[in-house]
């Protein structure tokens, strides 16, 4: 990235920084009170594109089934709510990160052990969309080589995988089937409710939908709060058998699927005729292949040619892609990442602000507590792209601390909070004379690096324990040099990374794992100002335990004696 982007990056981030630091100041700082209570506004998450079951109108307003249903169902239980509009590939981690207290999702076996499902609402099925000129061809039991489209879906991207199908995770379904129909896909997997209405609302009359005999999906709601799920599920109960259920989804939505069986002797007779044909392909097939042999080596010298310069273009396809890949990802996670404690922000501005509506104290705090944890947020996000803007211009830092390494890991500590968290337990375990060893180095930045990789341990680690062990040694970790090194490891007990990852990691925009939050630029500013400061970071690959370990390594007087990092 030039300069110019980065400065003008640089100076909307610092405007935007000082309007939330004013909104910030104002507002008070408790805490919410549990999601099952009463007197606690549910913050609903509503995906603003999943017509027709939730959606968001040009003036802001939500529709849809779910839109209904879940007004009826928040009267029957006597909640207030309100609705945060985002879109359908953030709402899942909103749940799991507790941002939203309740939405309408599909039910995910990966998932269960992270969140809480409610009963079925509904159940759905899949069909897949193709277009009727090729009818005649079409055929869903060998889509070797077919290029089909589906929405994010474990079960549909195995099954295309097993087929060798060229499949497409794709976001927005309604331009995507449209895109069908003009050619783009030789078929679209999405279930029929969603078929039934692009087909009708967008006209599409040259689609055919067809039933898939996979396994129904359940529709459920979903929350961080089992409590608040547990209430959800007996009310659920008494809407079915009331049928409030079927009142508001209809027909449309809660169809049924009509399989079609074909008897076991047409499977053993249509083997037994390919066999036959298969019989007879192989004798043909055997004959010809002494006159084709000697033409058949020529095409294969050819094609190898062709192989070596067609692998060089991939590559360097591959490249751009990634790159560019690289780029998109960073675009939404930042969008994503901002979105959400706005779209926050919005709404509960508009609470504070509507005369009409009353709020006792209760609400007023845990309002004034999400608007304070969102400005939060967004303030961190911001201090992250200014440090990354620095770490790319590759600015030097200024050695104008002569400071102890306790001054520097308590800092670190402090800034990071680790000690607050109630997920973890946090370890110090440093030796007394290495405490009290000087360095020349820049206080603010050598605690900043130590403070995100502190961060990167517990953001990753849902249960056990995050371990800082300082010590001495006389070299570097990578054994670049024999030179007194502070060094400062950061163990954990998280899902851990792998060996041949270690570098990657550093990459800017970098996620290893879709379903934990960031924006991927933690670890490259980390080890950017480490560096900087004549030190590194580096993934200990001969850490056995499970977690990661990182090393950030800081140089010393050459008159300190070495003291080695403590056994783990």
């Amino acid at each position: 990235m030039t300069k110019q982007p980065y400065h003008f990056l640089r100076l909307s981030l610092l405007i935007l920084l000082g309007m939330l630091s004013v909104v910030q100041q104002g507002l008070a700082i408790p805490r919410g009170e549990n999601a099952n209570s009463k007197d606690k506004l549910l913050i609903v998450g509503l995906d603003a594109d999943y017509a027709p079951l939730e959606y968001v109108d040009d003036q802001g307003n939500a529709h849809g089934y779910d839109v209904e249903f879940t007004n009826v169902l928040m009267k029957r239980l006597g909640r207030k709510f309100t609705f945060a509009p985002n879109k359908w590939e953030n709402i899942s981690g909103d749940v799991l990160h507790g941002r939203v207290d309740l939405a309408m999702m599909i039910y995910s076996p990966y998932r269960k052990d992270s969140t809480n499902y409610s009963r079925a609402v509904f159940r759905l099925y899949y069909q897949v969309l193709y277009r009727n000129t090729d009818e005649a061809t079409f055929n869903f039991r060998n889509l070797k080589g077919k290029h089909i489209a589906y929405m994010k879906s474990r079960p549909i991207s195995q099954m295309l995988e097993q087929e060798q199908a060229v499949g497409t995770f794709v976001t927005d379904l309604t331009s995507t089937v449209i895109d069908l129909s003009k050619g783009k896909y030789d078929a679209v997997i999405c279930f029929r409710y969603q078929a039934r209405y692009i087909i009708s609302h967008y006209g599409l009359q040259n689609l055919i939908a067809e039933d898939l005999s996979l396994q129904p999906r359940e529709y459920c709601y979903v929350s961080p709060s089992k409590q608040l799920i547990d209430t959800i599920n007996e009310e659920l109960k008494k809407m079915e058998k009331e049928g409030i259920i079927d009142d508001i989804y209809g027909k449309e939505i809660k169809s049924q699927f009509g399989a079609i069986v074909i008897p076991n002797w047409v499977w053993v007779l249509l083997g037994s005729l390919v066999s036959l044909l298969l019989l007879i392909l192989a004798i043909i097939y055997h004959r010809s292949n002494v006159k084709l042999t000697a033409e058949h080596q020529k095409l294969l010298d050819a094609y190898d040619q062709l192989a070596e310069k067609n692998n060089a273009l991939v590559t360097a396809n591959e490249r751009a892609e990634e790159s560019s890949r690289m780029k998109t990802t960073f675009i939404q996670q930042i969008s994503h990442e901002i979105r959400t404690p706005l779209n926050i922000l919005n709404g509960f501005t508009q609470i504070l602000t509507n005369q009409e509506m009353e709020l006792n104290d209760e609400e007023q705090k845990d309002i004034s507590s999400r608007i304070n944890e969102s400005t939060q947020r967004i303030t961190g996000l911001v201090n992250k792209m200014l440090e990354l803007s620095e770490a790319s211009s590759q600015t030097i830092i200024p050695l104008v601390d002569k400071v102890t390494i306790e001054q520097i890991v308590s800092r670190a500590v402090k800034e990071s909070g680790i000690t607050e968290v109630t997920h973890l337990q946090f370890r110090l375990q440093m030796d007394e004379r290495v405490s009290k060893i000087s360095l020349q180095t820049n206080l603010r930045q050598a605690a900043r690096s130590l403070v995100l990789l502190l961060d990167n341990a517990q953001k990753f680690t849902k249960e056990g324990q995050v371990r800082l062990l300082v010590s001495q040694s006389d070299a570097a970790p990578s054994g670049e040099a024999s030179k007194p090194m502070v060094m400062f490891a950061v163990e954990d007990t998280g899902i851990g990374i792998p060996k041949e990852k270690a570098e990657e990691i550093f990459e800017a925009f970098l996620q290893l794992d879709d379903y934990y939050d960031g924006t991927g630029i933690g670890l490259t500013v980390a080890r950017s100002v480490a560096r900087r400061l004549g030190g590194d970071i580096c993934l200990d690959t001969t850490y056995e335990v499970c977690g990661s370990r990182f090393i950030m390594t800081l140089p010393t007087d050459a008159g300190d004696a070495p003291y080695h990092v403590p056994a783990s």
